[in-house]
C-alpha cells in the first residue's frame, strides 16, 4: 500500500519541486498581502503602526490570520489538483497566450499570484489613495489592455 502511494505521489512531488521558484514567489506574495492587509486594517481603525505599541498587536485577530491560512491551503490544493489532472488525464497540455506558451500547472500558479498582486494593490490603495496597477496600465501592451477595458473604456 505504501509503495502505491509513493508511486502516485512521486510525479506530483517532481512537478512541485520543478516549480519551486514559482511557488516561492506565490508564497512571498501571500506574505506581502498579509502584511499590507494588516496595514490597511490598522489604517482604517486609526491605530499606530508602531510595533512597540500594544494597540497594534491587540488589533490583529486570529480569525483574520486564519483567512490567509485558508487561502494558502486552497491555492495549494488547487495547484495539486491541476498537477494530478495533468499527470493522470490531460498529459502535457500547453496553452498559448500573449505570445507565450504556458502549461496548465504554470497557469495554476500564475492565477493565484495575479490575485495576490491585485489584492496587494487594493490594500496599498486603501492606505495611500493611489493604485499602482492602475497607474501602470498605460504601459501595458495593447493585447493586455483589451482584457481590462469594457467597450473601449478603462475599467
Amino acid at each position: 500500500m505504501g509503495k502505491k502511494i509513493l508511486l502516485f505521489l512521486s510525479p506530483v512531488i517532481t512537478v512541485l519541486i520543478s516549480m519551486k521558484a514559482a511557488l516561492l514567489g506565490l508564497f512571498i506574495l501571500i506574505i506581502i498581502d498579509l502584511i499590507t492587509g494588516i496595514r490597511k486594517n490598522l489604517y482604517e481603525q486609526g491605530i499606530s503602526t508602531n510595533p512597540l505599541k500594544k494597540s497594534l498587536w491587540g488589533s490583529i485577530k486570529s480569525y483574520l490570520l486564519r483567512k490567509t491560512w485558508r487561502k494558502s491551503y486552497e491555492y495549494g490544493m488547487g495547484i495539486i489538483v491541476v498537477i494530478v489532472l495533468r499527470i493522470l488525464v490531460l498529459g502535457k497540455t500547453e496553452i498559448s497566450a500573449f505570445d507565450k506558451v504556458f502549461s496548465l500547472v504554470e497557469l495554476a500558479v500564475i492565477i493565484p499570484a495575479l490575485i495576490e498582486v491585485w489584492s496587494i494593490a487594493e490594500n496599498l490603495e486603501a492606505v495611500s489613495g493611489r493604485n499602482i496597477l492602475k497607474r501602470l496600465f498605460q504601459f501595458l501592451p495593447e493585447k493586455l489592455k483589451v482584457l481590462f477595458t469594457k467597450e473601449g473604456k478603462d475599467v
